[in-house]
């Protein structure tokens, strides 16, 4: 069960990344000025890239989160968890800063002009939003699932092999070096 819910997990932040990271580079908004021949352009677009450009750094983090749960166990894995969900957040404020500030300040650079925002940010948010829960999902539950595989770990590294126990691990199907 605990394998099934590692996938479930690894399925929603991929995903989750894989959202935030496409929409954060497209067209968050159109500045639209009336146009004359001070201003021979009557579209600008704002690309999101331009405007929040933690987006793409932040994302590309929490995916190297995503790999990071994989590779550990235990706390590690919880604490990456936290890191993954504080990159979500990231996202998240990113995004509402986006339309606090810098969209305000674009329209204000051109008089008259409007601002009209796409649908882009907002599928940037959710994206944050799913990073955050599946960082707070590794962090609560990522200390029960299992790790990677430790067939080729050595458990006696302390003692030195004698050459009987050798031939027992490789009939047994183990490497002994």
């Amino acid at each position: 069960m605990n394998r099934r819910a590692l996938y479930a997990w690894l399925v929603l932040s991929a995903v989750a990344g894989a959202i935030a990271l496409l929409a954060g580079g497209r067209v968050w908004a159109q500045l639209l000025a009336p146009s004359g021949p001070a201003n021979p352009e009557a579209v600008h677009d704002v690309p999101g890239a331009e405007v929040a450009p933690v987006i793409t750094p932040v994302v590309l983090a929490a995916l190297a989160g995503c790999v990071a749960v994989l590779a550990t166990k235990g706390v590690f894995r919880q604490v990456v968890g936290v890191l993954v969900a504080i990159c979500g957040g990231a996202v998240v404020v990113g995004v509402t800063r986006v339309f606090d500030d810098v969209l305000l300040l674009e329209s204000a650079d051109l008089p008259g002009a409007s601002v009209q925002v796409t649908v882009w940010p907002w599928i940037t948010g959710l994206g944050g939003l799913l990073l955050i829960a599946g960082g707070l999902w590794a962090a609560v539950a990522g200390g029960t699932w299992p790790g990677m595989s430790s067939r080729y770990d050595r458990t006696d590294r302390g003692k030195p092999a004698s050459e009987r126990s050798m031939w027992d691990a490789i009939d047994r199907g183990d490497d002994p070096t």
